[in-house]
């Protein structure tokens, strides 16, 4: 018997390792903003989820054609509720009390994201789920004279909607399209699949289960037919290897800070270059230097402590063009003037 007491997941190494000269765009569930924020808290070029959280691989699709397309949200794309304009291919997060405030923040960052994916040199892509749901033809509008698939329902009446599965033949031509569409105007670009270890228990144990078979489904024969596409195993970190709920938030659903660390750290230990996995742990410290908030601010000891970390700071600047003013803000405060 194992006296790990634990199924230890080991990573397939991959042909390809990421630094901090290289553009990232992710797009997907929550757990892939979540692991898009540690990239960006560690100061890597990453542009997270410009539509908000998107689950399904159409939804997913359809933005990266309209990042592709440049073709921004219009007005008669928008429609009330609540009080608020919301857009389907768009989180709630992006809605708004009027419609400009709303066309806004959505195209502002569908802009940014467009330029980013043109010149990217890594897509993540996380799904959540192989279920779709599409606007009824009589439901709000925009009108749906054909299947028009949401990313969000804006906690909209069910009765609006058809819901249906993705097949995985579905999954691996809407991807395989998308993906060439990627690689006509950034051809260098690599793509990483993940599948979000949240489980989506609103249609049972039975319908989460078929759905996450369709992702894994896809994803391998995705991985074995394109190149330059590789899977990632967020979702077996967290199920296989760590398989406790003590890695879970209180809904039992969402993997907990804990969890996401795991994967962060699995991820960085596979995908990062060496010396980015040291200008990580280096980031890591002058963080929790400069949010150290010291008994004595005036000693002569914080304030050599407060020149070390900036000399780390400035040692990063010269060999990086990684920005640490919030950092270095923060530490200077509490410099006294030599």
């Amino acid at each position: 018997m194992s006296s790990t007491y634990r199924s230890v997941l080991v990573l397939k190494p991959v042909p390809f390792k990421i630094t901090h000269h290289d553009r990232i765009v992710t797009l997907g569930s929550c757990f892939s903003e979540n692991i898009g924020k540690r990239f960006q808290q560690n100061k890597f070029n990453i542009t997270i989820n410009p539509f908000g959280q998107q689950y399904n691989p159409a939804s997913m699709v359809n933005g990266i054609q309209r990042l592709l397309d440049k073709k921004w949200v219009n007005a008669d794309e928008l429609f009330l509720h609540n009080e608020l304009y919301h857009s389907w291919q768009h989180h709630s997060d992006f809605s708004k009390p009027t419609i400009e405030a709303a066309l806004t923040a959505m195209n502002s960052g569908m802009q940014a994201a467009s330029n980013q994916l043109e010149q990217c040199d890594y897509l993540f892509l996380t799904f959540g789920t192989a279920h779709v749901f599409s606007l009824k033809p009589e439901a709000i509008t925009p009108a749906a004279t054909e299947e028009y698939i949401v990313s969000n329902c804006h906690k909209i009446s069910g009765a609006h909607f058809n819901k249906r599965y993705l097949s995985p033949d579905e999954i691996v031509d809407l991807l395989t399209s998308a993906i060439h569409a990627i690689r006509t105007v950034n051809p260098k670009v690599k793509v990483v699949l993940t599948v979000s270890p949240v489980r989506y228990l609103a249609f049972g144990f039975e319908e989460n289960t078929l759905s996450k078979a369709h992702l894994f489904t896809a994803i391998h024969q995705l991985v074995q037919a394109l190149p330059d596409v590789y899977y990632f195993p967020a979702y077996e970190l967290v199920m296989d290897d760590l398989r406790d709920y003590r890695f879970f938030t209180e809904d039992y659903l969402h993997p907990n800070r804990m969890a996401t660390e795991y994967v962060w750290q699995a991820l960085i230990q596979n995908m990062l270059a060496k010396e980015s996995i040291a200008t990580v742990d280096k980031i890591a410290a002058i963080q929790a230097a400069a949010s150290h908030k010291p008994r004595n601010p005036e000693s002569l000891a914080h304030q050599q402590f407060i020149q070390k970390t900036l000399a780390t700071i400035n040692q990063l600047k010269q060999t990086t063009a990684l920005d640490f003013k919030e950092e270095e803000t923060l530490l200077l405060r509490n410099l006294n003037p030599s």
